[in-house]
């Protein structure tokens, strides 16, 4: 049987963050460190992609098809996954206009062997027309769908092992399917936060309740106010966040979707949201492969 745990390593750790912040809220903040997974398939990309891999060994498949952008986490974690599992991927990338030398996801996953179509914006939202070729197992964009729940929900066992009565557990949201492992975790019985890093995100509590009808709402807190401009997009004050949080605290963040997420729980903290006492567990996501040289130097200019 496939065994992604072969080359990841896990558990990952669980480490309390100190502030001055957290001590005047009184509040307990703690990074699940997933980044630490492996350099290229981290933090959720493992958690989603362990029970796909299995699933398309099972069904005898030696392809693997997905789906993503020219910077996607998930194409670097599936094009590094499949060569190390012996499948051959293929993955269809929004935007004709691009190469493999596009960007640094692009020519990293051309180096593993990976084939690209690249297709329109506007082919791209009908994903359903490229899964036509059935020598393919095909992995969502994202790497969302039900069975990614079960290693995400994994995670999240992880966390309950070193604290059980965890309050909070929060994480930046692109296409719901962290959020849903997490709510379908039976042990789990506090609150899920998800941090938006797409504009006009709300649609993904939609896309949650597709990948699991049975899951509860009602424990889940959405918030749509930290996308600083959509998908990809960031802003001179997200960017200073980014560097200042890096430097207080000694390990790397991205611009696309962690410190999105660190931003919205610092000001959340201070602008009351959570009770005394709460504990707070923060999915560090990885994703660091998607922190460009650019991003660094445009950075030292604020």
């Amino acid at each position: 049987m496939i065994e992604l745990e072969s080359f990841i390593d896990i558990p990952t750790p669980l480490v309390q963050l100190k502030d001055v912040l957290f001590i005047e809220n009184k509040v307990e903040v703690y990074v699940k460190r997933d980044d630490l997974t492996h350099s290229f398939v981290s933090g959720n990309k493992f958690r989603k992609l362990k029970y796909n891999f299995r699933e398309a060994e099972n069904k005898h498949f030696t392809k693997i098809l997905t789906f993503g952008g020219a910077y996607s986490n998930h194409i670097a974690a599936v094009a590094y996954a499949a060569k190390a599992l012996g499948f051959e991927s293929k993955a269809i990338i929004r935007g004709d206009e691009l190469s493999e030398n596009s960007s640094p996801t692009l020519s990293f996953c051309a180096k593993q062997g990976m084939v690209f179509q690249f297709v329109s914006r506007t082919a791209y939202r009908d994903k359903n027309q490229f899964i036509s070729d059935h020598c393919y197992y095909c992995i969502p964009e994202g790497g969302s769908n039900f069975l990614a729940l079960e290693g995400v929900s994994e995670m999240v066992d992880e966390i309950q092992n070193e604290i059980s009565n965890v309050d909070y557990i929060a994480l930046a949201m692109g296409t719901g399917g962290t959020a849903a492992g997490v709510l379908s975790n039976p042990r789990f019985k506090g609150r899920a936060i998800g941090v938006s890093v797409l504009k006009n995100g709300a649609f993904l509590l939609d896309d949650i309740k597709k990948l699991d009808a049975n899951l509860d709402l009602e424990r889940f807190d959405f918030w749509g106010d930290y996308d600083f401009g959509g998908y990809a997009k960031t802003t001179s004050e997200l960017l200073s966040f980014m560097y200042e949080f890096e430097s207080k605290h000694g390990f790397l963040i991205e611009q696309v979707y962690t410190a999105k997420l660190f931003y919205g729980i610092y000001d959340k903290i201070k602008n009351g949201y959570f009770r005394k006492g709460a504990k707070i567990v923060v999915i560090h996501t990885g994703g660091i492969q998607g922190r460009t040289k650019k991003n660094r130097v445009e950075a030292t200019r604020f």
